[in-house]
């Protein structure tokens, strides 16, 4: 096979003479195969100019990909804990990856193994200041000493002022939420309550402005005084066996603190006034009458309200100190209504002359 070569200013030219196959070979790597079998190479173009101008669709895009890389870039710059250093960027020395967390595999529970964590130190806590608890005491109700008692008259006093000679209590008025310390009875109360004398109801209450009848005083002088009997008992209509106070009636009967009436009845659910209850301490305990009873009850304004015949049970009651002088030192007021207040009052000054009460000076 043999060669020639042509040149022109845009292409060369070999002429091949040979087997078409290796001509062939030739141009399909550099160029045409000419009608005549010669290979036509074309002339090289020159490269593209690097410093292509950028059209506008491409500098836009450029922009938003700067404005974009900048935004995450101030976004990480601004998180704190989430492992982003961007200090670590600019740094030349490397820095240590944070360690990844393993995520611990889900306890088996039959295998488990249980820690148990030490206790803390507990610290200690200031305790506050107990409060004193306050002296009571506790109230044991008492039956009352009346099954029914009589509704209150309406000529009641005002109970307002302090006796004259009133006994200095040891202890306050306690369990009965109807009687105050400052009340003018609240001491007798007290002491005959606390030697179970007198004995206030069910519902703590002693009821102290309530009338006192004639079967209640009975049962009073009973548990007051037990003086031996004197004369025998009385049968009366009013007072059957199966009476609650038929015992008491008939020992004060026999003791001589009090009588019944001329009928042959004792009226024991008939209220008693207050000079009654006087006599009736000054007959049982055998009170001497003063010589001249009506020279000692001179100075009380109501005399002349007292019934003649009770005039020296009265003035020997004075005397002997029994009448404490409530509402009025200069005031019997006979014909009030006695209550169980007035009862206590002459029970606990009958005790004290018997030297069965030391009063506290």
């Amino acid at each position: 096979m043999s060669i020639d070569l042509e040149t022109s200013q845009n292409h060369s030219q070999l002429n091949f003479s040979g087997s078409n196959s290796a001509i062939a070979k030739i141009a399909l790597g550099f160029g045409e195969i000419n009608s005549d079998q010669s290979i036509r190479f074309n002339k090289m173009t020159s490269p593209p100019d690097p410093r292509h101008r950028l059209s506008s669709d491409e500098l836009i895009a450029m922009f938003v990909a700067f404005v974009s890389i900048g935004s995450i870039l101030f976004w990480a710059t601004r998180q704190t804990g989430t492992g982003f250093d961007i200090n670590s960027l600019l740094s030349n020395s490397p820095q240590p990856a944070p360690s990844p967390i393993l995520a611990s595999p889900a306890p088996d529970p039959d295998r488990a193994i249980i820690v148990t964590p030490p206790s803390p130190q507990a610290l200690p806590v200031p305790q506050p200041e107990a409060a004193p608890q306050p002296n009571t005491q506790t109230f044991v109700p008492v039956p009352p000493i009346s099954v029914a008692p009589s509704p209150s008259p309406s000529n009641l006093p005002n109970l307002v002022p302090s006796p004259t000679t009133p006994p200095e209590a040891t202890k306050p008025i306690a369990g009965f939420k109807d009687v105050p310390n400052d009340f003018w009875a609240s001491a007798y109360i007290g002491e005959l309550t606390r030697r179970n004398i007198l004995s206030g109801f069910q519902d703590r209450t002693f009821k102290p402005n309530e009338p006192i009848n004639r079967a209640q005083f009975a049962a009073l002088l009973g548990k007051s005084f037990g003086k031996p009997k004197e004369r025998g008992s009385i049968a009366f209509r009013d007072v059957p066996t199966n009476f609650w106070a038929r015992s008491a009636i008939d020992d004060a009967i026999q003791t001589g603190f009090m009588s019944g009436y001329s009928e042959g009845v004792f009226r024991p659910n008939q209220q008693i006034p207050l000079y009654q209850l006087q006599v009736a301490l000054a007959s049982g305990l055998k009170l001497q009458a003063p010589t001249a009873p009506a020279q000692t009850l001179a100075k009380f304004k109501d005399v002349n309200e007292l019934p003649k015949w009770a005039q020296g049970g009265v003035a020997a009651a004075v005397e002997s100190g029994l009448v404490t002088g409530f509402p009025s030192a200069q005031q019997l007021t006979p014909n009030r209504v006695a209550t169980r207040a007035d009862a206590a009052a002459l029970l606990y000054q009958a005790l004290v002359r018997e030297g069965r009460i030391t009063p506290t000076k």
